[in-house]
């Protein structure tokens, strides 16, 4: 009898073993990290020496802030879109990614990632307020949407900005909606420079 006993709970430890070997082992999709880059369209000649300098600062609203790439559904929850990161937390990406547009514009003799200028520059504040796809009921993606708010500092005024874009997404793929992406945030580069060289000149 003892020896059926032991043979019942070993098997049961065997079995028990091979479950959670089954967790452990268990093949995840690996992680795949999307790059936006500056918009090459914008570039322009050097920048004169007599050009300002121009400080940028860049916040999100809560829920942007993180390295997870984002849907959002008809119900207003933010989802993340399985194994897709950004290279970094959202604020980081979109300053990173500004400053070298704005720099290669040749607007600018220098463009810097801060909250103030230096002596005779100029300040750009904005803040990251969509930035995410479009998610109908059955979650598919159809669109993404991309705006700024914000505040533009130069020549002694103060000017407010607004930035929106929204690009469709062709396929319902993750290339396809970081395209999108990629799409709206140079669409929005354009439209902030075409507002500097505006308020600014």
């Amino acid at each position: 009898m003892k020896n059926i006993v032991r043979l019942t709970l070993l098997t049961l430890a065997f079995l028990q073993l091979g479950a959670c070997s089954g967790v452990m082992d268990s093949k995840r999709e690996a992680r795949q990290t999307y790059l936006l880059t500056p918009d090459t369209s914008i570039t322009g000649a050097p920048a004169a020496a007599s050009a300002p300098g121009l400080a940028v600062a860049i916040s999100v609203v809560p829920g942007l802030d993180t390295d997870r790439i984002l849907a959002l559904g008809p119900d207003a929850r933010l989802s993340p879109y399985a194994n897709a990161r950004w290279p970094d937390h959202l604020p980081e990406v979109i300053t990173s990614v500004l400053k070298r547009s704005l720099s290669a514009s040749g607007d600018f003799s220098s463009v810097e990632a801060s909250s103030r200028a230096s002596d005779g520059g100029w300040s750009l504040t904005l803040e990251l307020q969509q930035f995410y796809g479009i998610q109908n009921g059955a979650g598919e993606t159809s669109s993404v949407r991309v705006e700024f708010a914000g505040t533009l500092e130069c020549n002694g005024n103060s000017i407010p900005l607004r930035l929106s874009d929204s690009n469709s997404v062709s396929e319902d793929r993750l290339s396809a909606v970081v395209a999108a992406h990629q799409r709206g945030l140079n669409d929005v580069t354009r439209q902030l420079l075409e507002q500097v060289r505006s308020a600014c000149s």
